[in-house]
């Protein structure tokens, strides 16, 4: 029977992180030339130091940028520290374009959700420039997040089922063994007969 809790137990071990990972953001690494200039962007724009971003920045959404920094800039400092949850390149005709990508960072304060949109380009073999970027607070996680967190849990919920299965099978095979065990180990001892022999008187 112990053996049979420690199943359930590890069947249970799957479904908690479900519930209880509901607003934890999973950490994307990303690769050191993004980083490079996404980092300190964000940090440049949380200081409010619109010169350092426009820096970093391609010349046709300068003047948008400029529009928009300071209430970008109050949103980020009132918010938690952003983390790269999301990074996607650009799909290309034979494989994803590692010269156009997106990042999106994410923070959770306990009621409202605080994500950073940067678009990066650059040329062939060029340095990365920011060609968009956006700050948006909401009460639910942007949509690729909750994409992402819906896949999980669904992966989970097929973790857990193929447990459940396979608990099911182990049972029905103790069963088996405890209530048929001659149909597993059949009776190995020689059968023996008994021969009658006569025998005659000469004449």
């Amino acid at each position: 029977m112990s053996r049979i809790f420690m199943i359930l137990a590890f069947v249970a071990s799957f479904f908690g992180p479900a519930s209880c990972a509901e607003n934890e953001i999973d950490h994307v690494t990303l690769p050191a030339d993004v980083a490079a200039v996404t980092l300190p962007f964000m940090a440049a724009v949380k200081r409010g130091d619109q010169a350092a971003i426009e820096r970093r920045m391609t010349s046709s959404f300068v003047d948008d940028s400029r529009a928009q920094f300071d209430n970008m800039a109050v949103l980020l400092k009132k918010s938690p520290p952003l983390t790269p949850a999301i990074y996607i390149p650009k799909p290309g005709t034979f494989g994803p374009n590692q010269n156009e990508v997106s990042v999106t960072y994410a923070a959770h304060d306990g009621s409202k959700w605080t994500s950073a949109e940067i678009r990066l380009y650059r040329t062939e073999g060029g340095p990365f420039e920011v060609e968009y970027w956006d700050v948006k607070t909401a009460t639910e996680p942007p949509a690729l997040i909750a994409h992402t967190k819906e896949m999980r849990t669904f992966m989970i919920w097929i973790m857990g089922a193929l447990a459940i299965i396979a608990l099911l099978g182990l049972l029905l095979l103790i069963w088996v063994v405890k209530r048929r065990p001659h149909i597993l180990v059949p009776n190995s001892a020689p059968e023996s007969r008994r021969v009658a022999a006569t025998v005659r008187d000469s004449e």
